[in-house]
């Protein structure tokens, strides 16, 4: 299972987990999985998005594997 988690910055300064589901592959030993994704940050009604860092996430099968901050302006 591949997912893609962003940690949205919250109204306290505090960031919160959102988990998105990307693939669910069974791969061959030494196999290769190639992913894109794009994910648009536009304004919701179920959401308030908060200027500053954001933190992305890769995660397999439950364990994140990889990270990245970003910051996010002008929302």
């Amino acid at each position: 299972m591949v997912s893609f988690v962003v940690y949205f910055k919250k109204a306290n300064g505090k960031l919160s987990p959102k988990v998105f589901k990307l693939s669910e592959k069974k791969l061959k030993s030494q196999e290769i999985l190639k992913i894109s994704k794009r994910h648009p940050i536009r304004e919701i009604s179920t959401r308030k998005y908060y200027n500053g860092m954001q933190r992305l996430a890769i995660q397999v099968n439950g364990k994140e594997i990889a990270e990245k901050e970003f910051e996010l302006l002008g929302i």
